[in-house]
């Protein structure tokens, strides 16, 4: 025969409550603050220069002046 265990019952209640937006500031603000920091520090990488300069376009040469200053 199978031994039966006591059923597990939680003397404990928990109620959910509604929360108003004055308790959910806090949440909202690590929110937008995660966000930006993701937001900057992904346009920070996306702006940076690439490692291999192999795979750039060589520059055109600086036009140099040869003659004196036009007047």
């Amino acid at each position: 025969m199978l031994k039966r265990e006591a059923p597990r019952i939680r003397t404990e209640y928990v109620y959910r409550r509604t929360l108003h937006a004055r308790e959910l500031l806090p949440a909202f603000g690590v929110g937008l603050g995660v966000g930006a920091a993701a937001f900057y520090i992904t346009y920070l990488f996306l702006q940076r220069t690439p490692l291999d300069t192999t795979r750039l376009p060589a520059a055109a040469p600086v036009p140099r002046l040869t003659r004196g200053a036009a007047d």
